[in-house]
């Protein structure tokens, strides 16, 4: 009854933020993740609970999917998440899974993997303590606020498979080079099966075998459709798509055409001076002759369909999927993300 009378929900409301105002910052640690397993995750967490954090350990999907739980209860605003981009990507997903309006917590990604696309897009060039230290330093002195941005999610879709959220979708030819660097990785032992130089032998040893035709790898026959953007068909060799703006650096592989809330590109095997054109690709200079009608399809939309795609790798993640059934990708929910 008290709901119906004016002026007491904002009561309820400034009350229920006090309350969450009190909660400690909480810091989820994955201790198995690349960089996270090298000593980084015991220095993260003495860190934060020097500073009256609360530190959560997960060892997989349940323990971090009752985590995230707890602070959904709680209404815990300030969280860490200190691990690679599946476990990031994991945290994304179930909250951009809940339903419109629920509450969300703020996220502060901390590179804790090997490559750490999404804390390297949001926070660039800090290493994990430094982004940790800044964002409990913004939690005690009340500047949190002025540090969060909103990022839209991207959203997966082939019934009846599940719906899947991440920030970075990569298929054809990039989707079989991710499979591929995976499985070097779980296939023996050694600096150049599990260390830091492991990416960069998988793709030697890739490139390598593409040169003297044995990589095993193959252009799928797609056809994207993607609204006022345009479409592709045919033989295609990359396939990109994010919500990730790749602030700084080289590597932005997106032109700067039209908008939507996501950004996709997608190139034909038989793009015209398609290794030519490589560099200005990757570093978004498209030239106006890099179009469609020469195997370039790159610019912001909102939506796109894809026939033809027998898997893709999202957040890093390899995931299979039906061919002959599109699969669609959309900008899905906006979630906060601390990005100082």
């Amino acid at each position: 009854m008290n709901a119906s009378v004016p002026g007491l929900a904002p009561v309820f409301e400034s009350r229920d933020a006090l309350a969450n105002a009190s909660l400690p910052p909480c810091l989820i640690v994955n201790p198995l993740s690349f960089r996270a397993s090298r000593g980084l995750a015991g220095q993260a967490e003495a860190l934060a609970k020097a500073q009256g954090a609360e530190v959560v350990v997960v060892d997989g999907p349940a323990s971090l999917t009752a985590a995230v739980e707890t602070i959904l209860v709680r209404r815990q605003r300030h969280v860490m998440v200190l691990a690679g981009d599946g476990t990031v990507r994991a945290v994304i997903h179930q909250l951009a899974s809940l339903p419109v309006g629920a509450w969300m917590p703020d996220l502060l990604v901390l590179p804790g993997g090997r490559t750490n696309l999404t804390a390297a897009d949001l926070v660039p060039g800090a290493d994990a303590l430094t982004s940790l230290k800044r964002g409990l330093a913004a939690v005690a002195a009340k500047r949190w606020d002025l540090a969060v941005v909103e990022r839209a999610t991207l959203c997966i879709e082939q019934a009846p498979a599940p719906t899947r959220y991440g920030l970075w979708v990569g298929a054809a030819l990039i989707d079989g080079v991710i499979r591929r660097t995976h499985a070097h990785r779980t296939g023996g032992d050694g600096p150049l099966r599990t260390g830091h130089l492991s990416t960069a032998a998988s793709l030697l040893r890739l490139l390598f075998l593409g040169l003297r035709g044995r990589s095993g790898l193959s252009c799928p026959d797609l056809r994207i459709e993607a609204g006022a953007l345009g479409r592709l068909e045919g033989k295609v060799s990359l396939l990109l798509a994010t919500t990730l703006q790749h602030r700084h650096g080289l590597f932005d592989p997106y032109a700067t055409r039209a908008d939507g809330g996501m950004r996709l590109t997608a190139v034909s095997r038989d793009a015209t001076g398609f290794f030519r054109t490589l560099p200005l690709l990757f570093t978004g200079r498209f030239l106006q002759s890099m179009d469609a009608a020469h195997g370039f399809l790159s610019g912001g939309c909102a939506y796109v369909e894809i026939i033809g795609l027998s898997g893709y790798s999202l957040d890093g993640e390899a995931y299979d999927t039906d061919p002959a059934r599109p699969v669609v990708i959309r900008h899905g929910p906006s979630l906060r993300f601390f990005a100082a």
